[in-house]
């Protein structure tokens, strides 16, 4: 009974939570320099996080790339935590991104496993799809699983400027006997270079079940080894910001969120590209 009781209490807390700010994800995407960015990185998508924001950006690397990623506190709240690793690896062929990750804690767990196919179709231009499968485990009351496919295009007009267009979910996987659909989302956006060290990206995401996303991110590299990122996005209303510091072949990457309405959240990330 106690089990039982806690569980319902989890459950209408988080309840309360998504019903109090009905745009809210509650799941962190992955990627401590994305969050710095607002999330705002379908047209950016340069690294090996890229299938979560766009499943064509992979195609652009010419080396191995491998992070983790570790949200311990979205919102100020362990049930929220979110982990995942990344991992990319070029080949003759295409390029082939392999990710994990996991949401939740003992009583609700997701989690999620996907691979990424990339390749560069035509001059300047990419294409990429991520097929991912997705489990989810709700202590007493059972387990369930699904696949969802994601696509992701990507094209570099010029040597500033780039446009990202990704569609998550497309074939809409669903839990549970009732059928609830994970979200289906469409992205699309253009980033640009107006100066060496300066990258700004622009972006309109739409959940179908929720109003337009506007998002916009801006990273300086103040100096060689150290990146500054500030983001913001509206709905719901959030800032971010972080800062990447570079060594070698590694990176460590930290950012931070602010909601309105639920408070900040701290990112961590550490990255390595061979």
């Amino acid at each position: 009974m106690k089990i039982v009781s806690k569980s319902l209490t989890y459950v209408i807390i988080l309840s309360s939570i998504l019903i109090f700010i009905s745009d809210l994800t509650a799941q962190i995407q992955p990627g401590a320099r994305q969050n710095g960015l607002a999330n705002s990185f379908v047209s950016i998508a340069d690294d090996h996080w890229s299938p979560f924001y766009n499943s064509a950006g992979i195609a652009q690397l010419n080396s191995r790339g491998i992070g983790v990623f570790y949200a311990p506190s979205p919102f100020g709240m362990n049930e929220f935590a979110t982990g995942a690793i990344s991992y990319h690896e070029p080949f003759s062929f295409g390029n082939i991104g392999v990710t994990a990750q996991t949401y939740g804690f003992e009583l609700y767990r997701e989690n999620s496993f996907s691979i990424t196919y990339a390749n560069n179709f035509l001059q300047n231009f990419y294409a990429g799809i991520r097929v991912k499968y997705n489990s989810l485990s709700i202590q007493n009351y059972g387990n369930d699983s699904n696949f969802g496919i994601d696509l992701g295009f990507l094209a570099h007009l010029s040597d500033v400027l780039k446009v990202g267009f990704s569609a998550v979910n497309l074939n809409r996987p669903t839990w549970g006997e009732t059928k609830d659909k994970l979200p289906q989302i469409f992205r699309g956006g253009f980033s640009y270079l107006p100066l060496k060290n300066v990258l700004l990206g622009f972006e309109i995401e739409k959940d179908v079940r929720y109003p337009f996303n506007l998002k916009f991110g801006l990273e300086y590299n103040l100096l060689e080894m150290f990146a500054l990122r500030f983001g913001y996005n509206n709905s719901p209303s959030k800032f971010a910001g972080g800062f990447g510091v570079s060594y070698s072949m590694f990176q460590i990457n930290y950012a931070v969120s602010s909601h309105l309405d639920l408070g900040l959240t701290h990112l961590f990330g550490i990255d390595l590209k061979f």
